[in-house]
Formats: C-alpha cells, structure tokens, sequence
C-alpha cells in the first residue's frame, strides 16, 4: 500500500491539519481505517489516536482510493469536533 498526500491545509480556526491523501492498493481490497491511521501516523511521526478517517473513496475498476483525513493537535479537541459515529468507526471511542 502506497500513500501520496494530494492536499495538505492547516486549519487554524479549529486546530488541526487536514489532508486529502491517495492510496495505491495493488491487488488487494481498499485498506481499513486501522491500516490507515498505523501508516499514516509512522509517515508523519504523529501519534496514532490523533489521527481520524472522515471518509475512504474507491475509484471503480481501479486499485487505489480516496481518503479525507484529520489529524488533531490532541485528544481533547479531537473529542470536541468529531461526531461520535467517525469516532465510533476510527475504533477511537467505545
């Protein structure tokens, strides 16, 4: 699985950074949002619950998707933003 960053923009108004990220899945299934967020917080040295999937696209007919992502300054706020459901799915809440 290959990851290229497409879109890096800081929000500042709301304390995070949020990317638009591509994914090179070559025969294999689109990756879950735990592969994911493993790769992306060794890629970016951040650590792994400050990371969230908001929404994985797949291209049809082809091996590689879409993903938008936020990536906190801390869990607090993380907490505060994010809708309980993209947390329920992130497996970041219980």
């Amino acid at each position: 699985m290959d990851i290229k960053i497409l879109n890096r923009e800081e929000n500042k108004l709301l304390d995070r950074e949020e990317l638009i990220i591509l994914i090179e899945h070559r025969n294999s299934a689109t990756p879950n949002r735990t592969e994911l967020r493993q790769k992306l917080s060794a890629m970016l040295g951040i650590d792994e619950k400050l990371i969230v999937i908001r929404k994985i696209l797949s291209e049809y007919g082809k091996q590689r998707s879409k993903a938008f992502v936020n990536v906190y300054k801390s869990e607090e706020i993380r907490n505060k933003l994010e809708p309980k459901y993209i947390l329920k799915r992130n497996k970041l809440l219980q």
